[in-house]
């Protein structure tokens, strides 16, 4: 038993019973309730569950130092410009935007580049850091939210990278293809609410 695997997985689990009873909003947010945000968020998790089953999809794909700067890297981007640029519906857009790309590629399962997959994570920063809520926009609470952020972020992703590796049977490829198709539909569907109800 890989002992740092089972750590992550354990984590996950925490993560996702906590999910279903801690509330994330713009009052009292603590460093736990912005560790759940990509989680408890739909406009976070959409995203983040079609990056991470296109990164399980690759068989080569890990995630390592350059990965994990550009997932954190992006969010530092889509952070700063929530706290210092009026994106109003924008913000709420682009994350399901990623999750539809994301989504399809996992749904057509063709093999992509490192470069590529990179970039899927740096977006997925963006979108993830564009919708998360802070108490104020002091540097401490700034910086509490994206680290916050970039733990729940890359535990999930970690996870859903190194399950079960190698998975080459045809069940598992199909239930991958059938999961991206899902996200795909489901993004879909949230920009056109969007766009019907702008707020």
């Amino acid at each position: 038993m890989n002992i740092p695997k089972l750590i992550w997985r354990l984590f996950l689990i925490y993560v996702g019973v906590t999910s279903m009873h801690v509330p994330v909003n713009a009052h009292d947010i603590g460093f736990g309730d912005q560790l759940l945000q990509p989680v408890t968020l739909f406009h976070c998790l959409l995203p983040l569950l079609a990056v991470g089953l296109i990164s399980r999809q690759q068989q080569s794909a890990q995630i390592n130092r350059f990965v994990a700067f550009m997932l954190g890297l992006g969010l530092l981007v889509g952070l700063t410009c929530k706290v210092y640029l009026d994106l109003s519906q924008g913000q709420l857009i682009f994350a399901p935007i990623i999750a539809v790309f994301a989504g399809g590629l996992v749904a057509i399962a063709r093999p992509i580049s490192g470069g590529v997959l990179c970039l899927l994570f740096a977006s997925l920063g963006i979108a993830i850091g564009t919708n998360l809520s802070l108490e104020n926009t002091d540097w401490f609470d700034f910086a509490q939210a994206l680290l916050a952020a970039f733990i729940g972020s890359i535990t999930v992703l970690y996870v859903m990278t190194t399950t079960a590796v190698p998975a080459t049977a045809d069940w598992h490829r199909v239930g991958l293809r059938v999961m991206g198709s899902w996200v795909f539909a489901c993004a879909i569907m949230v920009i056109a609410l969007e766009l019907r109800n702008p707020t």
